[in-house]
C-alpha cells in the first residue's frame, strides 16, 4: 500500500492512503510539529477545531491499469450484459460501463496520436454493442456514457491538433470532424458559445461521472461511540468538580454556621473553583480518553448497498515527546537547526481501519482514503512580517517584499501487518499560504 502527502493547493494539504485488497487492518497516524508562532494562532490544535478543518473522500478503485487492453476486456463484458435482465448481470453491466469510461477518460488525457486511433476503435466497438438503444437495459445510463467518452475524447484530439500547429494533420482533422458529426446527429453537446453554457456543460458531465461512478461509491456513516464517550466524561469532570464544591461548602458549614460570613465567601470561592475545575477536568480527561482509545468511528458501505467495506476510528491528540516512536525520535535527533523541533508543539492524528471480509475478497478493488487538511485559518492568522529584498537585474537594482516563512514538520506512519513504514515532510508557509512540500528521505536513519 502506499501513502503520499501533496500540496492540493494555496492552504490546503493532501494526505492519501491506497489500501490493496487484502489488507485487513491498518493504523494510519500524522505527527504534526507545530512552531510557535503557528500553535499559538492555530485553530486545529484541539480536536473540534481540527475536525471541522478535515474533508474526507472514500472511493473504491479498480486495481487494473488502464490500457487498451483493459478497454478490450471490458467490451466484451458490455456485450454480454448491455441487453441482460437478470440482476446480476446488471450489476455487470454497470461496472464494466464505469470501468470503461473511467479508462477512456484516463487514457486520452496523455495520449499520442496513435493511441488514440485506437481508442476510437474502441469507441466505435462500444457504440456498436449499443446499437438497439430501445432494449437496452440501462439505456439511460449508457446516454450518459457515450457523452462523457465522445467528450473528452473530442478534447484530446482537439489538444493533439492545437500542439501539431503551424502544421496540420490530415487524419487528426478527420477524425475531429468524424466526432463533431457523431455528437451532432446524436444530440451530444460538445461546446457552448456562452460562458455560462460552458459551466452548465461541464457541470453536466461531472453529475453524469457522479451517477456512472455509483458502483464504486463509498457511502460514509458516523457512528455515535465517540460522542457518548465525551458526553460522559464531560459528565464525570462535572461530577468531580460538584463534588469539591459540596464538601467544601459542607465543611464551611460544620465549622462556622449556615449564616455566617465565612460560609458565604466559601460559597462563592467553591463555586468559582468549580468551573474551572470542571474545565481543566475535562481537557485532561478527553486528552487521556483520545490517546488511548478514540473520538470518532465511521462504517464505509459500497454505493448504495449494505455491504461494508471498512470500520475506521480516528482521534487527534497531543503527545509528548517522551512517547514519540523511536524512529521519530532518531530523526527530530538529527534535524538541521533550521528544522529544529525542540521548541515546537507536537499534535497526532489517528486513524485505525478494518475492513470487511467482504472487500478482502474482492481482489480487483481497491479502498482510497483522502483526508484534505485545511490551513487556511491558522496560516492567514499569522502577522504580516515583510522583508526587503534587493537584487541587480538587467543593470537595474531592483527591490521585492519577502514573507517570513515558517515550517511544520510532518511525519506520515501506516502500520500493516506488523510494519510500520514513516514518512517525513517539511512544508515551507507564510501569510500567503503554503510555499512547497517537500518529501524528506530518511531511509539511512535506523529504526
Amino acid at each position: 500500500m502506499t501513502v503520499s502527502l501533496f500540496q492540493a493547493d494555496q492552504y490546503h494539504l493532501n494526505v492519501k492512503a491506497d489500501f490493496p485488497p487484502h489488507i485487513k487492518h491498518a493504523q494510519l497516524k500524522v505527527h504534526f510539529f507545530l512552531p510557535p508562532q503557528l500553535a499559538e494562532n492555530s485553530d486545529i490544535i484541539n480536536p473540534a477545531s481540527f475536525y471541522q478543518n478535515l474533508l474526507q473522500k472514500q472511493l473504491l478503485k479498480s486495481t487494473t491499469t488502464p490500457s487498451i487492453t483493459s478497454l478490450q476486456q471490458e467490451l466484451l463484458v458490455l456485450k454480454q450484459t448491455a441487453y441482460a435482465q437478470a440482476a446480476n448481470k446488471i450489476s455487470l453491466y454497470r461496472k464494466a460501463l464505469s470501468h470503461f469510461v473511467t479508462d477512456t477518460r484516463i487514457i486520452v488525457v496523455q495520449a499520442d496520436r496513435g493511441t488514440l486511433f485506437l481508442v476510437d476503435e474502441c469507441i466505435e466497438t462500444f457504440c456498436t454493442i449499443h446499437d438497439n438503444e430501445s432494449k437496452l437495459t440501462e439505456s439511460r445510463l449508457y446516454r450518459l456514457a457515450l457523452h462523457q467518452i465522445i467528450y473528452y475524447f473530442y478534447q484530446s484530439l482537439l489538444q493533439l491538433a492545437r500542439s501539431l500547429q503551424p502544421k496540420a494533420d490530415t487524419n487528426i482533422d478527420r477524425l475531429i470532424e468524424k466526432i463533431k458529426h457523431f455528437a451532432e446527429i446524436n444530440n451530444l453537446k460538445l461546446h457552448d458559445v456562452t460562458e455560462e453554457g460552458r459551466e452548465r456543460l461541464l457541470n453536466k458531465l461531472h453529475i453524469a461521472r457522479k451517477v456512472i461512478n455509483s458502483p464504486y461509491k463509498v457511502k460514509r456513516k458516523k457512528l455515535k461511540n465517540g460522542e457518548l464517550a465525551e458526553q460522559f466524561i464531560f459528565g464525570l469532570a462535572a461530577a468531580f468538580a460538584m463534588a469539591f464544591a459540596t464538601g467544601v461548602a459542607f465543611a464551611t458549614q460544620r465549622a462556622f454556621g449556615n449564616f455566617s460570613t465565612p460560609f458565604f465567601f466559601s460559597l462563592v470561592l467553591s463555586y468559582i473553583f468549580k468551573d474551572r475545575i470542571k474545565e481543566l477536568g475535562r481537557n485532561y480527561l478527553m486528552e487521556k480518553f483520545s490517546s488511548r482509545y478514540f473520538q470518532h468511528q465511521s462504517r464505509f458501505y459500497q454505493g448504495n448497498s449494505l455491504l461494508e467495506i471498512a470500520h475506521t476510528k480516528e482521534t487527534f491528540y497531543r503527545q509528548k515527546r517522551s512517547q514519540l516512536p523511536k524512529k521519530i525520535q532518531s530523526i527530530l535527533k538529527r534535524l538541521s537547526p533550521q528544522d529544529s523541533t525542540d521548541s515546537q508543539v507536537h499534535w497526532v492524528y489517528q486513524r485505525s481501519y478494518n475492513f470487511s471480509d467482504y472487500k478482502q475478497q474482492n481482489d480487483s478493488e481497491k479502498f482510497i482514503d483522502e483526508l484534505t487538511i485545511n490551513l487556511s485559518k491558522t496560516l492567514r492568522s499569522l502577522p504580516k512580517i515583510l522583508s526587503n529584498h534587493c537584487y541587480h537585474s538587467e543593470q537595474k537594482i531592483r527591490v521585492t517584499t519577502v514573507h517570513k516563512v515558517h515550517t511544520i514538520q510532518l511525519f506520515v506512519s501506516i502500520t500493516t501487518d506488523g510494519i510500520t513504514d514513516y514518512s517525513q515532510y517539511r512544508i515551507v508557509s507564510s501569510r500567503k499560504g503554503i510555499h512547497g512540500v517537500y518529501n524528506i528521505n530518511i531511509n539511512n536513519v535506523d529504526k
